[in-house]
């Protein structure tokens, strides 16, 4: 049995099938976008599968005391819910004090969830909406520490200003009536809301994982032993 550097092959497929369940709500949100499939029907054949089988994933690991995997997605856990709230701050005075939104995107995703979008929502739809929120804001966290490891902490930031930047290109816009980088609705106050509660989410995200002892290097180094220069240059 080939025998990676410094992980067994069974926390090496763990890890990676953490990071494809990690990657489905934000992936879903999109896809809905297209008019392909409804929001409700990804969240059930979908995203809460995937979201429970992550969960699996984690318990898994620390039964098997794959602390890599299990510290990781403890790490994720913590720097994905901080990171969300911190971009929920900007979001909010954003929407509120400069109406630089067209509406709020929790509410939103809550609608489309429970299938009210022409009733609008409630208190069900709205805390399933948050509660998808956040867990987009761990599954980021958990691929950024999976792909980067224990960065500087403003790779974090950097990181998330690419996701601000395809969110911005994606069909969401259409969705929410904003255009291509906001230019339907705010030109300006839309894409800088949008680029300071993702530096907000990446800059605390980054320095969550930069401090945090237990951060592991990259996936790529732990399987192969492959110094990335770059990688180096940027790590802790």
């Amino acid at each position: 049995m080939y025998m990676f550097k410094h992980i067994t092959p069974g926390e090496a497929g763990s890890t990676l099938l953490a990071l494809a369940a990690a990657s489905v709500s934000p992936l879903a949100f999109t896809w809905s976008a297209t008019g392909a499939i409804t929001m409700h029907r990804l969240g059930i054949i979908a995203i809460a599968p995937a979201a429970l089988l992550w969960l699996a994933i984690l318990a898994l690991a620390a039964l098997m005391g794959w602390k890599r995997l299990a510290w990781s997605g403890g790490i994720a856990l913590a720097a994905g819910v901080l990171g969300t709230m911190a971009m929920e701050v900007v979001r909010v005075i954003g929407f509120r004090e400069f109406q630089a939104m067209p509406g709020s995107l929790p509410m939103l995703i809550g609608v489309q969830l429970t299938d009210r979008f022409m009733d609008g929502p409630n208190l069900m739809s709205n805390l399933i909406g948050w509660a998808d929120h956040a867990w987009n804001g761990i599954g980021f966290a958990f691929i950024y520490i999976t792909l980067f490891g224990r960065m500087r902490w403003w790779v974090g930031t950097i990181y998330a200003l690419g996701i601000a930047t395809i969110f911005m290109l994606s069909p969401v816009m259409d969705i929410i009536g904003a255009g291509t980088f906001g230019q339907d609705f705010a030109p300006v106050l839309f894409p800088v809301t949008v680029y300071l509660a993702h530096i907000a989410y990446g800059s605390t995200v980054g320095w969550v994982v930069q401090r945090s002892p237990r951060t592991p290097r990259d996936l790529l180094h732990d399987m192969f032993g492959a110094e990335n220069r770059v990688l180096r240059y940027l790590s802790i």
